[in-house]
């Protein structure tokens, strides 16, 4: 922050840029914002390609489909949370397959990069397949790794976040369901159960809390 702020004397001229892409950034933002056409991504630090799956998915119709490359934390962060929710909830995702990187499958995109291929239907899917950690193509179709869920097993895993979990292989997510149906969450924050007596607090940040904290000099 003090380097940009010495920018209008240390280098005008790339003042200037950044200013520009500063107030078009915040420009671009407001605009997804305020336009309504983004009620469930137009949300934190925005990111197009969240932006992008909304607007995929409300053009599909009644029996079509809609499948993207997008990063993976469309279904897994929290700023995409209530996309992916409500995607889950009326049973409008069909599928999400993710990838990692490391065999350069995109040569040109850093190797630990995750990305998924998201399918969304407008017609009700009862189950949704998925699969992660996929590193090359043919791994898509290896039984181990893949694994169907309905909406409310989803919601059993976070019924908080809405988010979904990530699991290696088949087996995983199947104990991970079994454990979840007998043993529930500590706090759910949907029904208002929290039958461990849970309470959570927090003592001090070091970056909220920096003026209470002394340096060693």
């Amino acid at each position: 922050q003090k380097l940009i702020d010495q920018l209008p004397v240390s280098d005008p001229k790339l003042a200037q840029a950044f200013s520009e892409a500063k107030r078009q950034s915040e420009n671009e933002a407001l605009f997804a914002r305020e336009s309504r056409r983004f009620a469930l991504t137009a949300a934190g630090d925005m990111n197009t390609y969240a932006l992008f799956s909304e607007q995929f998915r409300s053009l599909v119709n009644s029996t079509g489909r809609a499948g993207l490359i997008v990063p993976t934390g469309i279904a897994t962060d929290d700023t995409t949370k209530a996309f992916f929710g409500d995607l889950t909830a009326t049973r409008a995702l069909a599928g999400l397959l993710d990838f990692e990187n490391k065999e350069a499958i995109f040569p040109a995109v850093h190797r630990s990069y995750k990305f998924c291929l998201l399918t969304m239907s407008g017609q009700p899917v009862e189950q949704a397949q998925f699969a992660f950690f996929i590193t090359a193509v043919e791994q898509v179709s290896d039984s181990r790794r893949r694994f169907s869920l309905a909406p409310d097993e989803i919601g059993l895993f976070n019924p908080n976040t809405r988010t979904m979990p990530i699991f290696r292989t088949r087996a995983d997510a199947e104990l991970t369901r079994k454990i979840y149906e007998h043993a529930p969450v500590f706090d759910n924050e949907t029904t208002g159960e929290n039958p461990w007596g849970v309470r959570f607090g927090a003592m001090f940040h070091m970056s909220n809390d920096s003026d209470a904290f002394q340096d060693a000099a």
